[in-house]
């Protein structure tokens, strides 16, 4: 009986001590979140930055691909002088999935406002997304090793019905059948987009290859 009590302790014991380090660990990563929230906030590049490791993969909301935390740190300051410089970031949910003990999964929604075209002629509105990082390393010392944007888009309203005839008469006629060019086209770049996709101002075309 007193080695049943014991084990039945000893399991208690540990269940509580594993409670507890996931109570921690969550609580240390959303102080982390709430630094790279002040980061932005600050319109700091070199402090956002600061948090990915130095080979960090990043892949932004408009699908640009980013390589390493010096690329961070100079294309975050491009947007905070062009695009971000008044904008508020604000983490609205956070949640954590330990894969080990120095190897996390994490899951933000954000908001965004006050973001303008580079001219600052117009805003682009509010917008809301998800990033997924993978973050390495305990209590205060973490870093991020790759991250991902995705906008959140409302969904359309229902299109009204048509008839038969209406469609009919509204239907574009279809092209005609073309062979694919041996060269393609550029790809032109968009460099800011509203929530709902649409492309605001265009980068420089890039040629495929």
């Amino acid at each position: 009986m007193k080695v049943l009590t014991r084990a039945i302790v000893a399991t208690c014991l540990a269940f509580g001590a594993g409670a507890a380090a996931h109570a921690a660990s969550d609580a240390s990563i959303a102080a982390f979140e709430q630094g790279q929230q002040a980061a932005w906030n600050a319109h700091d590049a070199n402090a956002y930055a600061a948090a990915f490791a130095p080979d960090a993969d990043v892949v932004t909301s408009l699908g640009w691909h980013w390589a390493g935390r010096d690329v961070v740190a100079r294309n975050m300051g491009d947007g905070f002088r062009l695009i971000y410089a008044r904008s508020v970031f604000r983490v609205t949910d956070i949640d954590v999935r330990t894969l080990s003990p120095d190897l996390t999964l994490v899951r933000i929604t954000w908001s965004l406002s006050g973001a303008r075209t580079p001219d600052g002629a117009a805003s682009i509105g509010e917008q809301q997304g998800i990033e997924t990082q993978l973050v390495q390393g305990r209590g205060e010392h973490r870093m991020i090793l790759s991250q991902q944007d995705t906008i959140l888009t409302s969904q359309p309203a229902s299109a009204p019905q048509t008839t038969a005839t209406q469609a009919s008469a509204t239907q574009a006629p279809a092209p005609a059948a073309t062979s694919f060019p041996t060269t393609p086209p550029p790809v032109r770049r968009c460099i800011v987009a509203r929530a709902n996709g649409d492309c605001l101002v265009y980068g420089k075309p890039k040629p495929v290859r």
